[in-house]
């Protein structure tokens, strides 16, 4: 509450502002200036009254008339000055954010991993995970990880020594406000918001402190570098290799192509639920990292691991073994040779062992260099003279049958004649390839339905050759008339 001196009478023309009488919440800036103002205004009233009313014990004699005035103009002078200083907008002081971590322990380095270590987030309620007494402990591990990264440099020789003890700790968040990803399907996060595991965790804190400070990156460089080559785990070499291109782009692939290698060197075991992800073989992590970078020196090994043999449940429950063809390898192998893996998947894809399932994701592989691989043009051959086999009328058999074999046969020669239409980087000596190979399987058919699908795709294969008419192609089916318009798709 603002009180009028008490001293002398203020004028009649000056009120006090009875504050009192404001709403509760309404005591705003600009009322605030108004009361400054009027108090200004207040005080030099009484000071102008106190000066024309001096007091009588004075032994002074008393100021003139032009005394006062002059005293009084300039009383009125300061008065105006103080409204304008009133109404004038405040000054806004730009200072430095700073990320403060609400409830910081400003423990020790050491203190916080202790905690880490023995926080228990591992059994989660699926019904019951999103809990608060849950939420509250994932709420904590991100705090202490924050907190590690806050004392930069100084946190790295206690989580560099925790790192190599190979002890860890697997997280679990069963929260619906966190949206991690999932971990144990092979998807690697740079900078997850809550890590799967407290070791991955501890490599993000490495990694974000060599980020924020120049000075920092050369040791969390080598704390992220002794971490891999002591870590027997495939998800954290590919963590490691993309912390360390991010701090440092392309400095260190030797290293963890390396260490990857070693990996998919060891003997290749079944693994089911039982293991958790963290400690599972994850070789397409591995592969895909080698593939990425095109390193070509693992190809004689991965030769050796294309063909696998593994057990199955059927839906009796029982179990049966199958020779398969390992696609991650297949991948690793394509993607590093290209056509000139050809050779190899043809070598074995007439492996007795193989069932048609196998041989069938050899074959899809071939189909991208059909013209400009002869083992892919033999393969893919093979299997269309299977699909005109299937075309020919058959005297006596059953109707039904023949119908299906016929289905069955277009199916096969429609994949192949779309795939030699894909419109995706084609260059023209792969055109004229695919028009070569599509005269030689043209010549061993009479068929009039496929004929016609073999001109549609001569067509395409001519307008593929046209800039200006290859932006405009879409995809590509031999059944539809290239010169009728496509037909409106409902919206």
């Amino acid at each position: 509450m603002v009180a009028c001196p008490s001293s002398h009478t203020a004028p009649a023309t000056v009120k006090c502002p009875d504050v009192t009488n404001w709403p509760e919440g309404t005591f705003t800036f600009e009322k605030m200036k108004i009361v400054v103002a009027i108090i200004a205004a207040a005080v030099v009233s009484a000071g102008i009254t106190y000066i024309a009313v001096p007091k009588q014990s004075s032994a002074e004699a008393p100021p003139s008339d032009s005394q006062l005035s002059k005293q009084n103009a300039a009383l009125r002078k300061d008065l105006e000055a103080a409204k304008r200083a009133a109404k004038k907008a405040p000054t806004v002081v730009q200072v430095e954010k700073q990320v403060i971590v609400s409830g910081a322990t400003l423990e020790s380095p050491e203190v916080i991993l202790d905690y880490l270590a023995k926080v228990d987030l591992s059994n989660v309620d699926q019904r019951n995970g999103n809990t608060d007494e849950h939420r509250v402990l994932v709420r904590q591990v991100i705090r202490q990880f924050e907190e590690l990264t806050a004392m930069g440099r100084d946190a790295l020789p206690a989580i560099s020594t925790f790192l190599s003890r190979k002890v860890d700790k697997q997280f679990r968040e069963n929260t619906s406000e966190i949206v991690s990803g999932n971990w144990s399907e092979g998807r690697i996060y740079l900078d997850p918001i809550f890590p799967p595991s407290l070791r991955i965790g501890l490599m993000n804190t490495v990694r974000h402190i060599g980020k924020r400070d120049a000075e920092s990156t050369t040791a969390a460089e080598n704390t992220l570098l002794g971490a891999l080559g002591e870590t027997g785990r495939a998800i954290e070499v590919a963590y490691i290799a993309r912390a360390l291109d991010d701090l440092a782009k392309d400095v260190h692939t030797d290293a963890y192509l390396a260490a990857a290698r070693e990996l998919l060197t060891e003997e290749i075991r079944q693994e089911g639920r039982e293991v958790s992800f963290l400690n599972r073989q994850n070789r397409p992590l591995l592969l895909n990292l080698l593939r990425q970078h095109k390193d070509t020196s693992f190809v004689d090994t991965a030769k050796t691991q294309l063909i696998r043999t593994g057990t199955y449940k059927d839906r009796e429950g029982k179990e049966h073994e199958r020779t398969y063809i390992d696609g991650s390898v297949m991948g690793y192998l394509t993607g590093v040779l290209g056509k000139d893996a050809m050779p190899i998947l043809r070598n074995v894809y007439d492996t007795p062992e193989l069932d048609d399932r196998a041989r069938s994701s050899i074959r899809q592989t071939a189909a991208s260099y059909i013209g400009v691989s002869p083992d892919a043009n033999i393969i893919i051959n093979s299997r269309v003279t299977e699909g005109f086999k299937l075309l020919a009328t058959v005297e006596g058999a059953d109707a039904k049958q023949q119908k299906a074999n016929r289905d069955r046969g277009l199916g096969t020669i429609r994949y192949y004649l779309g795939r030699m239409g894909d419109n995706r980087n084609i260059t023209p000596e792969t055109l004229q390839a695919r028009r070569d190979f599509l005269g030689s399987i043209r010549a061993q058919t009479n068929d009039k339905e496929v004929l016609v699908w073999m001109d549609r795709t001569t067509q395409r294969l001519d307008a593929m050759a046209d800039p200006e008419k290859a932006k405009k192609l879409r995809g590509f089916d031999p059944r539809r008339d290239p010169n009728q318009p496509e037909p409106q798709r409902r919206r």
